[in-house]
């Protein structure tokens, strides 16, 4: 964007100390806010002033004499701030261009605060070389089936400690624990694949194409790709959709099918979709379905150990006092192999992740360019398509967003709601009778910084089979290199804070009902009673409830909520699961949460920034299926005004408080009845501490 001032200059991004990213004119010192962004630099307690002082400005309509280098109309004179006139200029989608000079009056003369953060550094500091991807696997599956031998071990050895059993009824025990484990896991391998045809026959609209079927650029790269590899070529089906997305299944290279949707022809490039469908080769060529089958058979035997030592213990305890004994034996171990099992799952987790790499890879080598699948992963795991021409779109095109499906889909399927947020322009013009689509990289960038900076991301990421996107986008940035090409995106952006004060703010918000509890009995209870001991049950309850109450008004902020665009909410860093930024948010219904499910009632909002995803609650579930399935369909096509709160967990998205659809609007009740039940608990704690049951 050009500054409306200088008209020559470009307007850079540049990041504040709150981890938002504006665009200033280096020459002159001007600053553009997109719409909702000032809103992240005032107290929330201001915000109808603002708010206020904006729609006055565009309804008065006083010009200022400078374009909106956003919609080359002219902007009109914010004149109620509290700064000089003729300093602040908003645009019909609120936008607002502010001089250096009204951006330091409103300093001076309201708590209005921003400061810029230093921007310099190499994004070479985000990614670590990838390890070995067969050495790799060998140490990891070294170490889980390590685990397997050393709790065999431990178990012949604790059942030769009972003076009624001996070590080798212990090996039979363990053994017998190891075989039901690959039995299961054989039984689920064999399987799988058939009951996902079932699944997706049963709640998608699909079709399997053969290759001649597909367009030709992907039956080229199919065939090549294939005979490279020496596999028959996967068995393709076509998921009804245009949300994008992939996704791989079966039992062998030889079998593998994958799955794409609709929307990938439409919104990717041919290098693009061909890499999308390399990376699921990927998957296949290297054994990954095997081999995560195999991998996940370790947590399960560790979690038949943890059963099976329970009931030991049980049954000792009640066998006179020689079980007595042994009986505490057998319940560390329960307890061991229940700590051994989640080191497991991360193991598993961890080596999942770094298959998804590799993956990647191969995707990216199969056409040669790692930009084109990194354009893929934005559009897929960040939803950077942009506004696209409604009247381009046929009805039957205008279906929900993709929820993937298992461990080697293309993109993270954690959250159970795929598709993401973020910014992109239309060009406004077709080839091929397609729109064509403009990703804006600095938006890029604004998306990743969640995904690099936030401590939450990396619990997420710990507890995620795929890495987290930013990452990905940073491996194949390196491997551009490699090729000799320009990479897609390059991070240069520093981190203004560390971001752990929030972090740990939101951990203890997430714990304060148990804390209230575990700070009543720190207090001197026994030696010099605050509350005799006959009321610490009601008094437990009491503090639950408080406690309760204050997450919830930390977790639902509902005085004020400013419009915002998408792109304005994804570029936050300062945002998670329990601490939301209250929103209103204007936009076009592109389709329903989890496609070919008549009963899903989530919905998917798209703007003329990016796409989001509406998570609408109910207290109960058959609510919103019953809703989703008389009335979800209708919603489709329809402008949308949303009131919420955004999230990010790790995917973005809104929890709706209410929105509005021809003038008629529905209402989320789930965080009213979490009210109500804090509510309850408090008063029944009250009952009984005053002795009225």
């Amino acid at each position: 964007m050009q500054c409306p001032k200088c008209k020559d200059s470009l307007l850079e991004k540049k990041s504040t100390t709150t981890g938002v990213e504006l665009d200033a004119c280096r020459r002159c010192g001007s600053v553009w806010l997109d719409r909702g962004e000032i809103f992240l630099h005032i107290p929330s307690k201001q915000i109808p002033i603002f708010n206020k002082a904006i729609e006055k400005a565009v309804e008065q309509k006083e010009k200022s004499g400078y374009n909106s280098p956003k919609t080359d109309k002219e902007m009109y004179n914010i004149i109620e701030f509290p700064t000089e006139s003729n300093q602040f200029f908003v645009d019909d989608n609120r936008n607002i261009w502010a001089t250096e000079k009204g951006i330091n009056k409103l300093k001076e003369n309201s708590s209005f605060s921003l400061k810029w953060a230093e921007t310099s550094a190499p994004a070479t500091r985000y990614v670590r070389a990838l390890p070995n991807l067969v050495l790799s696997s060998t140490i990891t599956f070294g170490a889980l089936y390590g685990l397997v031998a050393f709790a065999l071990i431990t178990i012949s050895l604790l059942f030769e400690a009972d003076p009624s059993t001996s070590g080798e009824d212990g090996i039979f025990v363990g053994g017998s624990l190891l075989i039901i484990s690959f039995v299961i896991t054989v039984i689920g391998f064999l399987l799988g694949p058939f009951i996902m045809d079932l699944q997706l026959r049963w709640l998608f609209t699909i079709e399997w194409l053969e290759p001649k079927q597909l367009p030709k650029a992907l039956e080229r790269y199919l065939k090549d790709t294939s005979n490279k590899q020496n596999i028959n070529i996967p068995h393709m089906g076509v998921i009804n959709d245009m949300a994008p997305n992939a996704f791989t299944y079966g039992h062998t290279p030889n079998n593998a099918r994958i799955v794409i949707t609709k929307g990938l022809f439409e919104l990717l490039e041919e290098d693009e979709l061909n890499s999308v469908v390399g990376h699921e080769i990927g998957h296949a060529v290297h054994w990954d379905i095997l081999l995560m089958s195999f991998a996940q058979m370790v947590p399960i035997f560790f979690y038949y150990i943890y059963r099976a030592c329970i009931e030991a213990a049980e049954k000792a305890s009640n066998a006179g006092k020689d079980g007595a004994k042994v009986a505490p034996a057998f319940a560390i171990v329960a307890i061991g192999a229940y700590i051994v099992y989640f080191i497991a799952e991360y193991l598993v987790l961890y080596f999942s992740r770094v298959r998804e790499y590799y993956a990647d890879r191969f995707g990216a080598e199969s056409v040669g360019s790692a930009a084109a699948l990194s354009g893929a992963l934005v559009k897929i795991a960040y939803g950077l398509a942009g506004r696209r021409d409604a009247e381009s779109r046929s009805e039957e095109q205008n279906s929900s967003t993709l929820n993937s499906v298992g461990a080697l889909g293309i993109s993270n399927t954690e959250s159970g709601q795929m598709l993401a947020v973020t910014t992109g322009n239309n060009t406004d013009y077709e080839w091929d009778g397609k729109t064509e689509y403009e990703i804006n990289k600095n938006s890029i960038m604004g998306a990743m910084k969640w995904d690099l900076w936030n401590p939450w991301a990396t619990f997420y990421e710990l507890n995620s089979t795929h890495p987290l996107t930013a990452k990905r986008l940073l491996h194949l940035s390196r491997q551009s290199e490699e090729f000799g090409e320009e990479p897609y995106i390059t991070f240069n952006l520093s981190k203004p804070e560390s971001y752990w004060d929030e972090f740990i703010h939101d951990i203890i918000m997430i714990l304060f009902p148990w804390l209230m509890i575990i700070g009543f009995f720190l207090v001197p209870t026994y030696d010099n009673p605050i509350i005799p001991s006959e009321h610490w049950l009601s008094t437990g309850i009491l503090l639950f409830g408080l406690g309760y109450l204050y997450k919830l008004y930390f977790r639902y902020p509902n005085s004020i909520y400013p419009e915002m665009s998408v792109e304005t909410l994804l570029h936050q860093v300062k945002v998670s699961d329990i601490r939301p930024i209250p929103c209103t948010v204007k936009g076009t219904v592109r389709g329903k949460g989890i496609p070919g499910l008549i009963f899903s009632d989530d919905l998917v909002l798209q703007d003329d920034s990016g796409i989001i995803f509406l998570d609408h609650r109910q207290p109960l579930a058959i609510w919103e299926w019953i809703w989703g399935w008389l009335r979800g369909d209708s919603m489709i096509g329809k402008e949308i005004t949303v009131q919420g709160w955004y999230r990010r967990s790790p995917m973005p998205y809104i929890e709706i408080n209410n929105f509005t659809v021809e003038n008629k609007t529905r209402r989320s009740y789930l965080w009213i009845f979490r009210y109500l039940t804090g509510i309850v608990i408090t008063l029944v704690g009250i009952i009984m501490l005053a002795g009225l049951v």
